[in-house]
C-alpha cells in the first residue's frame, strides 16, 4: 500500500503529518509513505533527515493575494494542479491525505478528479480556505472540533482530533511532574511570543512569596536574550530553565503541571493528547481568528483557561498562576476534562478511517 501525505509549510501542518505516517507504519507493515510539500516549507529541511521520501510541487496561497497577485496565484494553481497530476500518475497511490500547507489543496483536488480515495484534516476550530474549497471533492474530512461537522457535512465528516507524534507521547509518559513544586512550562512557538515573554517577567515580583512552590521552564524564542530572562528569574528568586528553542518537547510536557502557550492547532493537539492543564493566550492576528476559537472551545469545556492577548498583564498572569498553584483541584479537574477527549488516540483512529476508505474504493481488504 502507498499513501501520499500532502502537508507542510509550518510545523503545525508537518508534525501531525509525521504522526500520521508513524501510525500508518504501525498498522500496515510494508506501507510506503511519500510526503508532498513545496520548496518554501519546513518539510524541505525536516523530511530528508527521516526515512520518508519527499516530492515537491510549486504552490502558494490565494488567500493573501489581491489584484494582479491573485491572477498570478491563480496561474500558479493551474501549474500546481498539473504537477500534482503528473506526481499522482507516477506514484499511483492507494490513498491521498492532506494535513494542510500549500501542497495539500492542489494534490487533494487532483487526486479526487483522478478517482483516488482522499481525506483531509482540519485541525482548527475555523475551517481554512483550502479545506472549504476542497469540501465538494474529498471523500472524508477529519476535524478536531465537533461544530465543524455542519461546515463540511455530517456524512463525510469525522470528529477524531489531530495526530500527535508518538515520540512526544512516549517521552512525556516517562517523566512525572515534581511532587514538591508546580512546574510551569511556557512557550510561544519557535519564534517565541513577545507578550507572554514580557508579561510573565512582570508577574514575577507579584509571585515572590510563592517562589519556593514554582519552577519555570520557558522557551523564549530565538529573538529574545536567554541571559536577560535568566537574570530576571534569578533576581526574584525563582528556579527556572530558559531555552531559545526546544527540539524534543515530550520530556518537558511530562514535567509540566501547567502549560502557558499560544493556541495553535499543533500545540493544542499536544496539550489535549497529554491532558495538560493550560493557560492559552491566542495569537491575536491568526487567520480568521482561529487561535481564539481554538482556545475558546477548551475554555468552555473547562479543559483550559483562555486569556486574550489584549488582557495579558503581569497582574493578570500572576493572579491566574496563583489560583492554579494554590488550588490543585483546579488543575486536576482540567486534566480530567481533557482526558475525556482521548486526543492520544487521534492518529490511530484516523488511520482506521483511511483504511476503511480504501476498502470502500477497492471493495477488498487493504493490500
Amino acid at each position: 500500500m502507498k499513501v501520499l501525505l500532502a502537508c507542510g509549510g509550518t510545523g503545525g501542518h508537518l508534525f501531525p503529518g509525521m504522526a500520521l505516517a508513524e501510525a500508518f507504519e504501525e498498522k500496515v507493515p510494508g506501507i510506503e509513505i511519500v510526503f508532498v510539500g513545496t520548496p518554501r516549507g519546513l518539510e524541505k529541511e525536516v523530511i530528508p533527515k527521516t526515512k520518508w521520501r519527499l516530492e515537491m510541487i510549486e504552490s502558494s496561497s490565494l488567500a493573501d493575494k489581491k489584484g494582479l497577485g491573485k491572477i498570478t496565484a491563480g496561474i500558479g494553481l493551474l501549474k500546481a494542479l498539473g504537477q500534482s497530476r503528473r506526481l499522482i500518475r507516477k506514484e499511483y497511490p492507494d490513498l491521498v491525505v492532506g494535513v494542510g500547507g500549500y501542497a495539500a489543496g492542489p494534490v487533494l483536488m487532483m487526486a479526487s478528479l483522478m478517482h483516488k480515495p482522499t481525506l483531509t484534516i482540519e485541525p482548527n476550530a475555523v475551517a481554512g480556505m483550502s479545506n472549504r474549497l476542497l469540501k465538494p471533492f474529498v471523500d472524508r474530512v477529519v476535524v478536531a472540533y465537533p461544530k465543524l461537522a455542519k461546515t463540511f457535512g455530517d456524512k463525510k465528516t469525522r470528529v477524531l482530533g489531530v495526530p500527535v507524534r508518538k515520540s512526544i507521547l512516549k517521552e512525556a509518559a516517562k517523566i512525572a511532574p515534581e511532587p514538591n513544586k508546580k512546574t510551569i512550562f511556557i512557550f510561544g512557538g519557535s519564534q517565541g511570543a513577545k507578550t507572554i515573554n514580557e508579561e510573565i517577567l512582570n508577574a514575577l515580583p507579584l509571585l515572590k512569596n510563592m517562589k519556593e512552590q514554582i519552577h519555570f521552564i520557558h522557551q523564549i524564542g530565538k529573538k529574545t536574550s536567554v541571559e536577560v530572562v535568566e537574570k530576571a528569574y534569578r533576581e526574584f528568586g525563582f528556579s527556572a530553565e530558559v531555552y531559545p528553542f526546544i527540539d524534543k518537547m515530550g520530556p518537558f510536557y511530562g514535567r509540566a503541571d501547567l502549560v502557558i502557550s499560544r493556541a495553535g492547532a499543533n500545540a493544542l493537539a499536544e496539550i489535549v493528547a497529554l491532558a495538560k492543564p493550560s493557560l492559552l493566550i491566542p495569537y491575536p492576528f491568526s487567520a480568521a481568528g482561529h487561535q481564539e476559537k481554538n482556545a475558546s472551545y477548551l475554555d468552555k469545556m473547562r479543559g483550559a483557561k483562555m486569556l486574550l492577548d489584549k488582557d495579558v498583564t503581569g497582574k493578570t498572569m500572576a493572579e491566574l498562576i496563583r489560583a492554579f498553584v494554590s488550588i490543585p483541584d483546579v488543575l486536576e479537574e482540567m486534566k480530567k476534562k481533557l482526558q475525556k477527549l482521548k486526543g492520544n488516540e487521534a492518529a490511530e483512529k484516523i488511520v482506521e478511517e483511511c483504511l476503511e476508505l480504501v476498502r470502500w474504493y477497492d471493495g477488498t481488504m487493504v493490500r
